[in-house]
């Protein structure tokens, strides 16, 4: 059994109780019970060990979002490496920046994606890669690892599972300032986070969580981790149906999922087009939003569709994920248009508030801090 201090033990300990249970769906692809997860997932780990593999290095995730590249995850952090989450639509020039950038090992990749990025990519010929002809409900993962053993068996590897200050992924900006900037998060800091969320959203396994943010986005870190820590199911929503309301909201229903997260951007959307008041949302009992300002008018028109479930404005930097949460209240008042605050420190965060001149603010002053439009600190909320 791996340590509970290590992100991989989530799906160990979950695939030791719950085997048969699925545990990701891939909307028409299909699924992959725990038992199976992890199988391809030590299949994957044994592969990138005979590629040279090691605790420490960072190994490249190139793939459309799949089972093949949450399998491909959990391979590379029980091998005691980091991941690097690549945008599989952004430019080649920027993901062979990011792999250069980072020093990758190795990088696992969809064929159409390999002859440009080495093309790119100034690897000096160090880097290996595992390659996929295609992505989707883990066959191609599996047909090339069946493929790779025919040319060179990989044997059952014996791994050390990393250390909790040890780091687990690289999520990397955007760039918009610049060139992008890795930002470095330990296996400590991911499982602080989801201990929380475990605590405030008391999930089960009978939960089944959407996977809407794309795997290079820190909303995905809620999205993977926390489902499969409890035995729940995952549901990966394919980028280009996750920008198409009418498209989404009859898979949020025809999946029966229990728990939603997203930018706000994204509901709204539903809430406009999705034409909402057509399904059955039963099911659905957590709503959660962050990354920018949620318009109260949008907002209290999709509590006005959902009433039922509980609403949560999570905030915070790529570097913590998220630090501070706010439950909006049951009612909306029809004349509200103050956006709702981000609320109070996580459980496992302090917060520290400052005012213009840099002086730290006395605890009993602080009151609850507001996000303006551009979800930075604008003041405090009374």
């Amino acid at each position: 059994m791996l340590s509970q201090q290590a992100l991989f033990a989530f799906l160990e300990c979950s695939a030791s109780t719950f085997p048969e249970r699925v545990a990701v769906v891939e909307p028409g692809k299909g699924a992959a019970s725990y038992g199976e997860l992890l199988r391809l997932a030590d299949r994957t780990a044994d592969r990138l060990v005979q590629l040279g593999v090691q605790r420490g290095d960072r190994v490249g995730v190139y793939l459309p979002k799949s089972i093949d590249a949450v399998a491909s995850i959990f391979a590379i952090l029980k091998v005691g490496a980091a991941y690097v989450p690549l945008d599989a639509t952004a430019p080649v020039a920027r993901n062979a920046y990011i792999l250069t950038d980072c020093s990758v090992r190795a990088v696992i990749a969809e064929a159409a994606f390999v002859a440009g990025l080495q093309e790119a990519f100034d690897a000096d010929g160090g880097t290996a890669f595992l390659v996929l002809e295609s992505t989707g409900a883990g066959e191609g993962l599996r047909y090339a690892l069946a493929q790779a053993d025919q040319r060179d068996p990989a044997p059952a590897a014996s791994v050390e599972p990393a250390a909790p200050d040890e780091l687990a992924y690289i999520l990397y900006t955007s760039g918009s300032t610049g060139k992008p900037k890795g930002v470095m998060l330990s296996h400590r800091a991911a499982i602080s986070y989801v201990d929380w969320c475990s605590e405030v959203f008391n999930p089960s396994e009978r939960d089944r969580f959407s996977s809407h943010a794309p795997f290079h986005f820190d909303l995905s870190i809620l999205d993977i981790y926390v489902p499969l820590k409890h035995g729940a199911t995952l549901v990966l929503i394919d980028d280009q149906v996750g920008k198409m309301p009418q498209r989404l909201a009859p898979l949020i229903a025809e999946h029966r999922l229990t728990s939603w997260y997203s930018t706000p951007t994204i509901l709204s959307l539903l809430v406009q087009y999705g034409r909402l008041e057509q399904y059955d949302f039963s099911s659905l009992h957590t709503i959660l939003f962050a990354g920018e300002v949620f318009p109260v008018k949008h907002l209290g028109a999709l509590k006005s569709l959902l009433p039922h479930p509980r609403y949560f404005n999570l905030y915070g930097p790529t570097e913590t994920n998220v630090c501070t949460y706010y439950q909006i209240p049951e009612e909306i008042p029809l004349d509200r248009t103050q956006p709702y605050p981000i609320g109070k420190a996580c459980s496992h965060f302090q917060i520290r508030v400052v005012d213009e001149e840099g002086v730290e603010v006395p605890e009993g002053e602080k009151g609850e801090l507001i996000a303006n439009g551009d979800g930075m600190l604008q003041g405090y909320w009374n």
